[in-house]
């Protein structure tokens, strides 16, 4: 396929109700046509919304209701990011400010944990939170999180690492994310058998070859092994038909290996800083309900529209909720 092949990934819809000047006293419902929502069997509810305004708004009713988060916020970065939109077959796409990760660093801790502190209260008693970060500021995140949940809470660090060019010259390159992960309570759901790999051929090969391998402990071959802490998916940028023109897109790989791990069909699976909608479209995908968020119109777009491209089409619905002054 050709540089623009999937240009028609950058469509852009101009929903007038998302780009107006509105105050809105609670979550209002957006009609949405039939060829963007469907019949389920998975509903998804997509929100318009500055997150912290909206956590606040319906914490009440929403507490407990999570069996897992996902969340990619900004990294404090320093950067602002764009996406891509108004493209077509044979027109190339136009480049939008997606987000600005541009605070204080101090300010975006701060930032941060009135989120983070939101999310634990949503999960069930068996949830889990993931937490999707870089070098920037996992280190001092994780430090809130053991303050926020205990340290006994604490499940894994996973590193998400990744191939792409790179300008460094004068250190290793970085290329990896970290994934904090944290449980509710002790009693935790994980289902370890629906994320089996195979065996590397090479360690096939080896218990094959010899009785004695393994020091006289066999694993169950055909099984297949539950993945260390450490994998490994290509970025977005790799995958021409996963693109959408949103410069942050995680694989829907990553996400899957996620959701089908820390969630049931039927479960309840949340994300506050969805982007480009992957979340809610590998949670639809696998048979769970979804609860996507993002303030920019361009995201809530763009989530729409790859829901929609979903067989069968999730059902979903549209909320904005632009309060009267943004929480910080």
């Amino acid at each position: 396929m050709g540089r623009g092949a999937y240009e028609q990934n950058y469509t852009q819809l101009n929903l007038p109700e998302l780009a107006i000047d509105a105050v809105d006293a609670t979550p209002t419902a957006v009609a949405l046509s039939s060829d963007l929502t469907g019949p389920g069997p998975a509903a998804v509810d997509l929100y318009c919304a500055d997150n912290l305004a909206l956590l606040d708004a319906l914490s009440g009713p929403w507490a407990g209701t999570f069996q897992l988060i996902y969340l990619d916020p900004p990294f404090g970065s320093g950067k602002v990011y764009s996406a891509r939109v108004d493209g077509a077959p044979g027109r190339g796409a136009q480049p939008v400010d997606a987000y600005r990760d541009t605070q204080d660093f101090d300010a975006y801790l701060a930032w941060l944990d009135r989120r983070l502190a939101f999310c634990r209260d949503l999960l069930a008693a068996s949830g889990t939170l993931y937490v999707h970060l870089d070098w920037h500021a996992v280190h001092y995140v994780k430090v809130s999180l053991d303050r926020l949940f205990g340290r006994e809470r604490f499940l894994n660090e996973i590193i998400w690492c990744y191939h792409g060019p790179s300008p460094i010259r004068s250190a290793f390159k970085r290329k990896h994310d970290t994934i904090l992960v944290y449980t509710r309570s002790a009693d935790y759901f994980f289902d370890a058998d629906a994320v089996r790999v195979p065996y590397d051929p090479a360690t096939v090969k080896t218990f094959a070859s010899s009785p004695k391998a393994g020091f006289g402990k066999a694993p169950d071959l055909a099984r297949g092994k539950v993945p260390e802490d450490w994998w490994y998916f290509p970025v977005v940028a790799r995958m021409h038909s996963e693109r959408t023109g949103y410069e942050t897109q995680k694989p829907e790989a990553l996400l899957a290996r996620i959701i089908k791990a820390s969630s049931r069909p039927g479960d309840r699976v949340g994300d506050f800083f969805a982007g480009a909608g992957t979340t809610g479209v590998v949670a639809a995908r696998l048979g769970r309900g979804a609860v996507l968020v993002d303030r920019n119109p361009v995201a809530v777009e763009k989530s729409l529209l790859r829901l929609a491209r979903l067989e069968p089409r999730p059902q979903v619905s549209l909320w904005r909720y632009f309060a009267h002054q943004a929480q910080e």
